[in-house]
């Protein structure tokens, strides 16, 4: 067996000033981490409202909208509605209401058609 060895209270300064400083430097690589992942966020957030991916303005566009964007007709948008490859949400009722659509619903419909 190993006889317990008392530390003095000149090593017991030493080792608390190195915990000191580890628990120092850990921080500081803590907060540096913490620097840098919310740079990233805010550059990928940057980015994807560059696309208006995120745009919190255009999270529905409009029949009309999606129409301009893909230049497809009337009858196409229907067709992909009838045919349960997105869903379209009315504003209002009978022949003049609007219909909406998820821009992210959008999206993936016309990157699967695209491929």
């Amino acid at each position: 067996m190993k006889a317990n060895k008392t530390i003095t209270s000149a090593e017991f300064d030493i080792l608390s000033r190195m915990l000191l400083e580890i628990q120092k430097e850990v921080r500081e690589l803590k907060d540096g981490v913490h620097t840098r992942i919310d740079g990233a966020i805010r550059s990928v957030k940057d980015a994807f409202q560059g696309f208006g991916i995120l745009d919190p303005e255009e999270d529905m566009w409009t029949e009309k909208q999606v129409r301009e964007r893909y230049h497809v007709d009337r009858k196409t948008m229907y067709n992909h509605r009838k045919n349960g490859r997105i869903t379209g949400h009315k504003n209002g009722s009978g022949r003049n209401c609007k219909i909406y659509y998820r821009k992210a619903d959008v999206m993936e419909l016309f990157a699967s058609i695209n491929n």
